[in-house]
C-alpha cells in the first residue's frame, strides 16, 4: 500500500499545533506497520536545511495560478523509513512564519497553498509516483482531490487516485474571494453551491469535504459534533450529506517523545511504579516559575494557544476563584494580544501563585506536563486535543470541557475507571465547580495517587491510531467508501 500524506505542517520542521504532531507521528507509525509512506509539505523559510539534512532534488516544477506561472523546487529527507518532500517557492514560502506574521495571516494564503497543492499533483505525475491513496489534511490541502481529477492547468487529468480528507479543525476553512477562482484552473462546475461556492465566496475546506473519496475527523465524538449546527461551522449540512463516508479516528501520541520514564527535558524521570521523580519535577517547575516550592500546594498547568477556542474566556471568569483556592498556576502559550496581556497581569498581581510564559517552548511544555498536578483544558470545542493525552501519561490529571476528543479520551472520576474530571456546561461556574471536585480529591493523597496511576496506564499510542487508519485506507482503496 502506497500512501502520500500531505500537510501544511510537520513536527519538527514547522508546526503550530496538533496537525504537525499527527503529521509527524502517524506516517512514522504507518511505516512501522509496513505501509509505504511519502510525506509532502511546503519548505518554509524557518526550516533549517542543514539541521534536517535536506537534499535538493534535480527537478523544477512549473505551476500556473491563472495566467501566471511560478517555479517550484523540491527538496527531500529520509528518516525512520519515511521520505519527506519539501516544495519551495521564493514567492510564497520565503517569508517569516507558516501562515502569517505579527498575529495576522498572510493575505495571499489561498494562493500560497494553492501553489503547494498544484505542485503536489505535478510532482506525482512527473515522477509517476502512483499512490494508492492521497491523505490530505485540513484546508491547506483540501483542493488536491479536485486537482487530481480535473488537473492543475485546464487540461483534464482524470485522476483515479482515491483520497482521504482529514478534518483537524473545521473552524479554519480557507475562505477566498470568488474572483480568485480562475487561479485554480478548475472547470466552472467546481464553483457551484454543490462544490466550492459558499455564501458567494470560495470555501476551500468545503472543497475537501465534497471532493474526497472519504472524510474523517480526529475523534469519533468530533465527527458526530460537526454534523450539528453548534459545531458545524456552517458546514454541518454538507457533512450530513456525506455522513456515510464520514469517520472518526482518535489521535494517538508518540510515546517515544512523550514518556516520563525517558524524557530528557525533565529534572527527574519516573513511572507509575515509582512516582518519586514527579515530586522532583514539581519542585523544579515551581522554582523555574518563581513559585513557592511546596508539594502540598496544588499546581495547575495550561499549555495552549491563547484564543477563544481554548476556553480563555472561561479562564478570565474563573481566575479570581482559582487563586482564592490557594492553587498555583503555570501558563505557557501565545495568541490574541488581550489574552496575553491578561496573563501577564495575573502574574504581576499574584506573583507567588501565577506564572505566565508568553511563548511556545517544547522544553517548558514537557516540564509543565511532568511538574503539574492538574492540567486545565476548558476548550469551547476541541477536535481531539493532545495535551490531555500527554497529561495522563505523565500522571497529571486533566480537567476538561466534555467536547470532541476530550469527551472520548477522559473518563470522569465519578465513573468507574476515572482518569480525570469533566464539565458539560460551557460556563466559568461549571469550570470552577469541576476544578473544585479535582482539588477535593487532591487533598486525599491515597485517592489521588490511585487516580494518577490509572491515568498513566491508559494507552493512547499512535500505534492504535495507525491501525485504524490502515483499516480505513484499505476500505477506501477497495471501493467500499461510496455514497448511494
Amino acid at each position: 500500500m502506497k500512501i502520500i500524506f500531505t500537510s501544511s505542517e510537520i513536527v519538527p520542521f514547522a508546526s503550530t499545533g496538533g496537525l504537525g504532531d499527527v503529521a509527524a507521528a502517524l506516517p512514522k507509525a504507518l511505516a512501522k506497520q509496513g505501509v509505504d509512506v511519502i510525506r509532502m509539505m511546503p519548505l518554509y523559510e524557518e526550516i533549517d536545511h542543514t539541521k534536517y539534512h535536506l537534499e535538493r532534488c534535480d527537478i523544477e516544477l512549473h505551476i500556473p495560478l491563472g495566467h501566471v506561472w511560478y517555479v517550484g523546487t523540491v527538496w527531500m529527507q529520509r528518516f525512520e523509513d519515511v521520505t519527506t518532500y519539501f516544495i519551495h517557492s521564493e514567492e510564497f514560502f520565503e517569508r517569516h512564519g507558516i501562515y502569517g506574521s505579527g498575529g495576522h495571516g498572510y493575505a495571499d494564503n489561498f494562493e500560497r497553498f494553492l501553489f503547494f497543492q498544484k505542485a503536489v499533483v505535478r510532482l506525482i505525475d512527473v515522477w509517476n509516483l502512483q499512490p494508492d491513496l492521497m491523505h490530505c489534511n485540513d484546508w491547506q490541502t483540501a483542493l488536491i482531490p479536485m486537482l487530481l481529477y480535473h488537473g492543475i492547468d485546464g487540461h483534464f487529468r482524470n485522476g483515479k487516485e482515491k483520497t482521504l480528507f482529514t478534518i483537524h479543525n473545521l473552524a479554519h476553512q480557507g475562505w477566498a474571494l470568488s474572483e480568485k477562482f480562475y487561479m485554480t484552473s478548475l472547470p466552472s462546475s467546481c464553483y457551484t453551491m454543490h462544490t466550492l461556492e459558499f455564501y458567494g465566496e470560495i470555501n476551500t475546506m468545503k472543497g475537501g469535504l465534497v471532493g474526497a473519496t472519504a472524510i474523517n475527523a480526529v475523534s469519533p465524538n468530533y465527527a458526530r459534533e460537526i454534523q450539528t449546527p453548534r459545531f458545524g461551522c456552517k458546514l454541518d449540512g454538507v457533512l450530513r450529506e456525506r455522513r456515510k463516508v464520514l469517520h472518526g479516528i482518535l489521535n494517538g501520541i508518540d510515546y517515544t517523545r512523550w514518556n516520563p520514564e525517558i524524557d530528557a527535558y525533565l529534572a527527574a524521570n519516573y513511572s507509575a511504579a515509582d512516582l518519586s521523580g514527579k515530586k522532583e519535577c514539581k519542585r523544579a517547575l515551581q522554582a523555574a516559575a518563581g513559585l513557592e516550592q511546596d508539594s502540598k500546594v496544588p499546581l495547575l498547568g495550561i499549555i495552549t494557544r491563547l484564543v477563544p477556542q481554548k476556553g480563555m474566556d472561561l479562564l478570565l471568569g474563573a481566575i479570581d476563584r482559582i487563586v482564592a483556592s490557594g492553587a498555583q498556576l503555570v501558563i505557557l502559550g501565545a495568541g490574541d494580544k488581550h489574552y496575553e496581556e491578561a496573563c501577564r497581569k495575573w502574574a504581576e498581581r499574584w506573583p507567588k501563585q501565577v506564572c505566565s510564559w508568553i511563548e511556545f517552548s517544547t522544553e517548558k511544555a514537557h516540564q509543565i506536563e511532568a511538574g503539574t498536578d492538574i492540567f486545565l483544558m476548558p476548550s469551547e470545542f476541541e477536535p481531539c486535543g493532545q495535551n490531555q493525552l500527554y497529561s495522563m501519561r505523565y500522571g497529571t490529571i486533566p480537567v476538561v470541557h466534555a467536547v470532541g476528543g476530550l469527551e472520548d479520551s477522559v473518563v470522569d472520576n465519578d465513573e468507574r475507571g476515572g482518569t480525570g474530571f469533566k464539565f458539560h456546561d460551557y460556563s466559568a461556574d461549571a469550570f470552577v465547580h469541576c476544578l473544585e471536585r479535582a482539588l477535593e480529591v487532591f487533598s486525599t493523597s491515597g485517592k489521588w495517587t490511585a487516580l494518577m496511576k490509572r491515568a498513566m496506564k491508559q494507552d493512547f499510542s499512535v500505534v492504535h491510531m495507525a491501525k485504524d487508519y490502515i483499516a480505513l485506507y484499505e476500505s477506501i482503496i477497495a471501493g467500499h467508501e461510496t455514497v448511494d
